[in-house]
């Protein structure tokens, strides 16, 4: 939590709403207005624009105030901090102006919104390589990171692309030069020597290595419909395009142990 204006004791504890939803309201759209007639724009537009509640509070001595409270995304809370960096007054000329017309607010504050990302498997180091996997993983942990999932999975669908392709090389198993991810995956079920023995229970193991035929199919077709590949309007949400990433990397994982260098 950052206090983006206060005085005297400092808080203890904040409480539940200070104002009924709607009196609060009125009260935060009159204080707009009289910033605006007094030339504080700025302030003005953070009041309006950010999801600022009035709460209340409480310190040590027991004193009981108002508290312009918010929680805010990572964008805006950056916005705030800088803020009050570069205009340090701007919170103090918002919390002197809703103590004038309503109830005495002796604090600013904003609290970051906990993120609630989804979780990514690790990413894999294949022992068995090439500079193209090596690249396109990179890539993808690059953008998960930075920028968003969904403009990881055409990363992550060309490493694993290329990953077949080694693996098949290796074996001098033959492919078409332009054979797609889901031929390749097949052609090492069937054929790779590692695969033919899978130990105890190999029916049912086979079931879920079939099974993630259907994860390499559903990644083709989420890759060109569905990702930052192409000029698609509706991409994947966060959640549904780690779930696609992590199910590859998964499948990196196993065959990566099972096809040892």
């Amino acid at each position: 939590m950052i206090v983006l204006h206060g005085s005297g004791a400092g808080i203890t504890e904040i409480f539940g709403a200070a104002l009924p939803g709607e009196e609060w309201e009125t009260l935060r759209r009159n204080a707009g207005r009289l910033l605006d007639a007094r030339g504080n724009a700025k302030a003005a537009s953070i009041l309006q624009n950010f999801p600022f509640e009035l709460r209340g509070g409480t310190n040590d001595f027991q004193d009981e105030f108002s508290v312009l409270y918010s929680v805010l995304p990572l964008d805006q809370y950056i916005r705030v901090e800088e803020t009050k960096a570069s205009s340090a007054g701007l919170f103090r000329t918002l919390a002197d102006t809703i103590s004038e017309i309503g109830p005495y607010t002796r604090f600013v504050v904003a609290e970051l919104e906990a993120a609630n990302d989804p979780v990514p498997v690790p990413s894999p180091a294949p022992q068995i390589t090439s500079e193209a996997v090596e690249a396109a993983l990179s890539d993808a942990e690059h953008l998960i990171r930075t920028s968003s999932p969904a403009s990881a999975v055409d990363r992550v669908h060309t490493a694993l692309h290329g990953y077949l392709r080694v693996l098949l090389d290796r074996e001098g198993i033959t492919y078409e030069p332009m054979a797609p991810i889901t031929r390749l995956f097949k052609l090492l079920r069937e054929k790779h020597p590692a695969m033919r023995n899978l130990g105890a229970r190999s029916g049912d193991l086979w079931r879920i290595i079939n099974g993630t035929a259907s994860v390499v199919d559903a990644l083709n077709v989420l890759r060109n419909n569905a990702s930052a590949a192409h000029p698609n309007e509706n991409l994947l949400e966060a959640a549904e395009a780690m779930l696609a990433i992590n199910s590859v990397r998964t499948l990196f994982c196993y065959l990566d142990s099972k096809v040892e260098p």
